[in-house]
This record gives C-alpha cells, sequence and structure tokens, in this order.
C-alpha cells in the first residue's frame, strides 16, 4: 500500500499486548504494523457497505424452474399424515 495515501494512528499498548503483538508479528514473519493493519481490516469489514445480493431475484423465482423432488426424492418430500 502506497505510504502516501495512508495515515498514521497512534495506540498505547500494555506491556503484555505489546509482547503479545511482537511474538504473533514475528510468527507470520510480517511487521508490527501490517498486523494490525490486517488484523483490523478484518474487524472493520462490518461496517463497510456493502451492496445487496445480485441473487436474491433468482432465489424467488426457483419454485417456477424446478422441483427439488427430482434431485432429493420424492418420499422426502410428502406430507406426513
Amino acid at each position: 500500500m502506497a505510504l502516501s495515501r495512508m495515515k498514521a494512528t497512534t495506540i498505547a499498548l500494555s506491556r503484555e499486548d505489546h509482547r503479545l503483538l511482537s511474538r504473533a508479528a514475528r510468527e507470520l514473519k510480517i511487521s508490527r504494523s501490517e498486523f494490525i493493519r490486517q488484523h483490523l481490516a478484518v474487524v472493520l469489514e462490518q461496517y463497510r457497505r456493502h451492496p445487496p445480493p445480485l441473487s436474491a431475484g433468482i432465489v424467488r423465482a426457483l419454485p417456477e424452474h424446478g422441483d427439488e423432488r427430482e434431485l432429493f426424492g420424492a418420499d422426502l418430500w410428502q406430507k406426513p399424515r
């Protein structure tokens, strides 16, 4: 990622968190900063705006296109008496 597009942020960590951060980054063979960026991206994904799924219209139309009984056996789809 280009540094010109980044903004610096400072965080304060406890000694234990700093030690664990260093250990985790070392085990993954990346910098502590990169470790933080990667894991922060995972957490922040829930706040991104996502377009609605394109398949929503297809799901409503499924009964018009086929019958699942052909795939799984008619006996599974019979109503209980």
